[in-house]
């Protein structure tokens, strides 16, 4: 009881389920897969089960699943490279169809967000464009101003700021300076701002996202909906199994709303809250801004499902389950995370995708027989090793489904019907090829390692989130030197912690027992799971990151965005 109430005062979400739990060695990103053991596994299974004798895609008695929503898509002018358009930062009412306590439910929501959406449009770009941004600030008068105690002292690391504004391209490889992705500026209400992105002719394509970040506003923010997708086109997207495909991208949000269907403080954030209320306040975490959406796959058709978990905190490990439990889950081949693609396709042992928030992992997903799948968060504490007998479609015959308790951890439903549309994934070989930032070789590394560790001092009220025993100050960065490349060790004293940097991404690095390395990857976000002390080395993250192009200052940070608002965060400034 005791550990429960130090969580409850540090307002801490799910890392009372998670705290010190150690994720599987490959939970990540999974293991590099030939082309022949993901193209035939599959197959095989299909052809040594059984023909279902019927097949009911009807929906529950007691919700009904909306088509997956799509949200708008602006795109650059192809012959200008020029991608324009225009962000208000304003109040939303919604009336958000959700689950609760086993129903279908309408709440009607007031929330922060772009556009007057729960999710911000789609921007679509390639390599060499230019974004030009126009964010405005129609949010009210500043009501949250930081707290200041009677010396005149103002507390920065804490909840703050809540109707000012900025924009971050979570991801790209941009100058941080001036009026590019600079997380520094501050638009008060009334005000407009214009941003222009350049982004460089050699950048990946991939999927990455925009989000507000304004330090000590962005959990309330992102958390109420602030956020949208940013696909960089390019080589990625003409490779032979993709350039044809269904393409569908995913944002993952969990919009804790609170009575009044408001988000005006972090209360709905606090530890075990989404454990304690989702299931009565009807917190879900939707996708794409709506509750267990439906999608309709044809048997055999390859689509290319781009993932980006735009939440503020919860860990995701997402599975794509048939509703009759007998039966292995579909892979979800994993084609790139965090917008860099990897070198050959991957596959975790579950057949998931683990996401923290932040990530972004594309797949590629095909199913070969029909009926009715679920995607679920398998690390909901609704979730079950399989889902309850009466979901399973072919015996359930007449009896109408009705979704249970366990319909928590899903996330989307997905139906497997029509005429078979044999497809294959993209080769090995075709991936290997694309444009990612060259490995990073030991000799070409500075001999003074970079060092973050994270904690929580929770002796403090509010609690304070620390980078190596400090808590953010802008005042004293992290100084390093354009040109350089360093090895990274990020680990965790307290809970595990999405350790995200801005500008450059860093390749994972990921060693045997006996100290040899046996794989690596390209990220911007990792999840950093607390420090064991009697494995150090393997509870520790080793990564490799090289300064390029771009000096100025921008800031590293836990994108459990609640704890960057407490302070979990370092300005980083690289010097030419």
């Amino acid at each position: 009881m005791q550990i429960g109430q130090r969580w409850r005062r540090c307002g801490h979400g799910l890392v009372i389920f998670l705290a010190g739990m150690a994720l599987p060695a490959w939970a990540d990103v999974g293991k590099p897969v030939s082309d022949q053991y993901t193209e035939w596994l599959p197959i095989t299974e299909y052809l040594h089960s059984s023909t279902p004798a019927n097949f009911n895609p009807a929906s529950p008695d007691n919700f009904q699943h909306q088509p997956l929503p799509e949200a708008p898509v602006i795109t650059s002018d192809p012959q200008t490279g020029v991608l324009t358009t225009e962000l208000t930062a304003a109040y939303g009412t919604y009336s958000f169809t959700t689950f609760r306590n086993g129903e279908s439910v309408t709440e009607e929501l007031y929330l922060r967000s772009y556009n007057g959406a729960m999710v911000g449009p789609t921007m679509e770009a390639r390599p060499g464009d230019v974004l030009k941004i126009r964010l405005v600030n129609a949010l009210p008068e500043e009501e949250h101003p930081p707290h200041c105690d009677d010396t005149g002292y103002c507390n920065h690391n804490a909840p703050h700021n809540f109707n000012t504004v900025n924009l971050h391209t979570h991801g790209l490889h941009v100058d941080p300076t001036g009026n590019s992705d600079n997380v520094f500026v501050k638009l008060t209400s009334g005000e407009h701002f214009d941003y222009e992105i350049r982004i460089p002719e050699d950048h990946p394509a991939g999927t990455f996202w925009y989000h507000t970040h304004v330090h000590g506003a962005t959990s309330v923010q992102v958390g109420s909906g602030m956020g949208g997708a940013l696909v960089i086109k390019g080589d990625y997207d003409e490779v032979p199994g993709l350039g044809t495909v269904e393409e569908r991208v995913m944002l993952f949000q969990e919009i804790a709303f609170d009575e009044q269907g408001r988000i005006e403080n972090n209360d709905t954030f606090a530890p075990t809250a989404w454990d304690d209320l989702a299931t009565e306040r009807g917190w879900h975490m939707s996708v794409n801004g709506a509750v267990m959406p439906e999608i309709v796959l044809r048997p055999g058709e390859v689509e290319h499902w781009r993932l980006v978990h735009a939440g503020v905190r919860k860990l995701l490990n997402l599975q794509l389950v048939p509703a009759c439990g007998t039966e292995q889950a579909v892979p979800l081949v994993q084609l790139a995370a965090d917008g860099i693609p990897f070198d050959t396709k991957r596959l975790a042992d579950d057949r998931g995708v683990f996401l923290a928030p932040g990530y972004r992992n594309d797949v590629a997903v095909r199913a070969f027989r029909p009926g009715v799948y679920y995607l679920v968060d398998t690390l909901d504490p609704s979730a079950g090793a399989t889902l309850p007998e009466h979901y399973c479609d072919r015996n359930r015959g007449d009896a109408p489904l009705v979704l249970d308790e366990q319909a928590q951890s899903i996330l989307a439903r997905v139906v497997v019907s029509g005429a078979p549309k044999l497809m294959w994934y993209p080769r090995n070989g075709a991936l290997a090829g694309l444009q990612r930032p060259e490995s990073i070789g030991t000799q070409e590394l500075s001999p003074m390692a970079q060092h973050v560790e994270f904690d929580i001092d929770i002796s403090q009220d509010p609690w304070v989130g620390l980078i190596n025993g400090q808590p953010y100050n802008p005042d004293q960065p992290r100084i390093l030197k354009l040109g350089e490349a360093q090895t990274w060790y990020i680990s965790s004293v307290f809970s595990h912690h999405p350790f995200h940097i801005h500008v450059n991404p860093f390749e994972v690095i990921r060693r045997d027992v006996s100290g040899n390395v046996v794989d690596r990857y390209w990220k911007d976000t990792i999840n950093v799971p607390e420090i064991d002390p009697n494995d150090e080395a393997g509870t520790t993250i080793e990564a490799r990151m090289r300064y390029t192009d771009f000096s100025g200052a921008f800031v590293a940070h836990c994108h459990i965005l609640d704890h960057g608002d407490h302070g979990m965060m370092e300005k980083i400034v690289i010097e030419p």
